[in-house]
């Protein structure tokens, strides 16, 4: 009897202590926030791969915004625009707001397509030589003064290559980035978003290879402090992937 009373108040003091280290200044500061990718070894076990920060590099192509009267064509809502290349999807995507993931099934994923001869967009559909959808895993973890990790998320960034527009090109279509997990411990607060930075041909006048940088924005919030964190990726038509 007195082992199982022992027991029980060992198991009373740990929750207890538990229950005031949520409200510690310990538990409630932020010391890092670390950025990983998951990848898969070749004994099909994940691991996660910290990924330090590395600066974007500087495109030389000029975009721009579009900025007729109406922002929307027949296939979807414009977005960016070069001479040969054209954006659609949405301005800003949320994907984790308040700790939670957001699932918008009208949400446009994003496509980057060239234009015809009058400047409107060519459908995907019209595209040919389509490759199988490329995806990376990534994860954002936060940690705490205590050693504990009160915040992560997971998601997802896929997308479509390698359409041909009779024979030519390289275009991207479904691109998205998209939360598969998202764990977040009483008092504190994550939101993330994404959208299209900049778009871009890597290709020639008469071969484009259309590549676009997206942003991700991630705040993890306490009653104590704020972390705002960014991440770009660059993808284009040929299925490559950078990180920064």
């Amino acid at each position: 009897m007195k082992i199982i009373l022992s027991i029980a108040l060992t198991l009373t003091y740990a929750a207890s202590a538990m229950a005031e280290d949520v409200y510690s200044d310990q538990f409630q500061t932020i010391q890092s926030v670390e950025f990983a990718e998951i990848i898969t070894d070749e004994n099909g076990n994940e691991k996660e791969v910290i990924l330090e920060d590395r600066e974007a590099p500087k495109f030389e192509d000029q975009f721009e915004v579009y900025a007729g009267s109406s922002n929307k064509s027949d296939i979807g809502t414009i977005i960016m625009v070069t001479e040969k290349l054209i954006a659609l999807g949405e301005k800003i995507y949320k994907i984790v707001e308040r700790g939670r993931p957001v699932v918008d099934l009208q949400s446009e994923p994003i496509e980057i397509l060239p234009r015809d001869d009058k400047g409107q967009a060519i459908s995907a559909m019209q595209l040919h030589g389509w490759k199988a959808p490329i995806s990376r895993k990534y994860k954002v973890t936060t940690k705490n003064y205590l050693g504990m990790k009160p915040a992560s998320f997971e998601f997802m960034l896929i997308y479509s290559y390698g359409g041909q527009n009779r024979g030519s090109g390289r275009y991207i279509t479904g691109a998205q980035i998209k939360p598969t997990s998202v764990d977040v411990k009483w008092g504190y607060k994550l939101d993330a978003k994404f959208y299209v930075q900049s778009i871009m041909n890597q290709g020639t006048e008469e071969n484009p290879v259309a590549g676009a940088t997206l942003m991700i924005d991630y705040k993890i919030s306490t009653v104590l402090q704020d972390s705002t964190n960014n991440k770009t990726f660059f993808i284009n038509g040929l299925g490559q992937v950078q990180t920064y």
